[in-house]
């Protein structure tokens, strides 16, 4: 590269860096109450979200008869063997899961308490 080739890449370099100073602001300016509303502070208490998918199938199984596989796949939209495993989870946090199978051969899994 020759001399002044180096010189304007300095020059321009320079200018960047002083139009980006120029343009950003060096003191803190006044926060509005429109920014307020827009960023709420993190210690403001946030809307109740939706119940996760285990949430979900705790709610299901604790109904009177439980829940059949079909009731749970629908609820979650996720395949049997995701429900079992959802199941083995909800197991390891110590809540007994009853399987009830019918004459018809339809397969109820409740959760049963103590």
């Amino acid at each position: 590269m020759t001399a002044a080739k180096k010189e304007r890449q300095a020059e321009t370099v320079k200018a960047i860096t002083d139009n980006a100073a120029e343009t950003s602001p060096s003191k803190a300016t006044p926060v509005t109450t429109a920014a307020k509303k827009a960023f709420p502070s993190p210690t403001r208490k946030r809307a109740k979200s939706s119940p996760g998918k285990q949430e979900i199938i705790l709610r299901l199984l604790k109904r009177s008869k439980g829940a059949r596989m079909q009731d749970l796949q629908k609820a979650t939209g996720w395949q049997a063997h995701s429900i079992r495993a959802g199941l083995s989870g909800l197991r390891k946090k110590g809540i007994r899961i009853e399987l009830t199978r019918t004459a018809s051969g339809k397969i109820f899994y409740k959760a049963v308490e103590g």
